[in-house]
């Protein structure tokens, strides 16, 4: 590895084991403000930790992403944030949700045998409900079920990823109508889980989302400010150590 060192106007370089030290001339780069500019940007490499020859660490991206937030780029229009938001509509729709129902008997997870026994209990209604998922309303009604206050059993509507891991898994796995075909075990009980319908995701409204897009397209007109100003830093440096 290499190491940074600056000392009054020149930058040492160390080089690698057995090769004679490098040095980069910024006394030597054609103009005073271009040599600041080199000796600002390097000096940022070094706090970041980032090391190498000169022209390496111009083209390191990490020094692009701390560079950019330095620029200072115009606020997007509100056309141009319009135009990103039609041209990318599908990436501000909102995820699906899952509505569904299930019936859970409760029974503490230290509980064994009233685990053994739950689970039996739910195959055997997993069982009749394959035969006749009518009878789901039936069921719910006799067993002790977390329900929404009307004895439904309901569960969601939710995303991907709001339930426990488990009944996430079975009821994001089904297709509308579908049972899941095993019990399923959490910290409440033992579930029977029913998913009724997908609900389509809807594209948010660009008022909801204007901020987000703002800042997306001023972020990258920022990187593209610096990748332009570490080019001509290295093709500069480049042309002033070949003199």
């Amino acid at each position: 590895m290499t190491a940074l060192a600056l000392t009054g106007r020149s930058l040492n370089w160390r080089g690698k084991s057995g090769l004679p030290p490098a040095r980069g001339p910024i006394h030597a780069f054609p103009g005073t403000l271009q040599s600041e500019r080199l000796r600002s940007v390097l000096t940022q490499a070094q706090e970041a930790g980032i090391k190498g020859t000169i022209p390496e660490i111009l083209c390191d991206p990490r020094l692009l992403q701390i560079l950019s937030r330095q620029f200072k780029v115009p606020v997007p229009s509100l056309e141009t944030c319009h135009r990103h938001y039609r041209d990318h509509l599908e990436s501000f729709r909102k995820p699906e949700r899952y509505l569904g129902r299930q019936i859970v008997l409760r029974c503490l997870k230290s509980d064994l045998q009233g685990r053994a026994e739950g689970w039996a209990r739910a195959e055997r209604l997993i069982a009749i409900l394959f035969f006749d998922p009518k009878m789901f309303g039936d069921l719910v009604a006799t067993y002790d079920s977390i329900t929404d206050g009307s004895g439904s059993g309901r569960l969601g509507p939710v995303m991907r990823g709001e339930l426990p891991c488990e009944l996430d898994i079975a009821l994001c796995g089904l297709r509308p109508g579908q049972i899941y075909p095993t019990p399923v075990a959490t910290e409440q009980g033992i579930h029977v889980v029913m998913l009724d319908h997908i609900l389509p995701g809807e594209v948010m409204h660009f008022a909801s989302v204007h901020g987000r897009i703002s800042a997306t397209l001023r972020g990258e007109l920022q990187v593209a400010a610096a990748r332009r100003h570490l080019a001509r830093l290295a093709e500069r440096y480049t042309a002033a150590a070949a003199e």
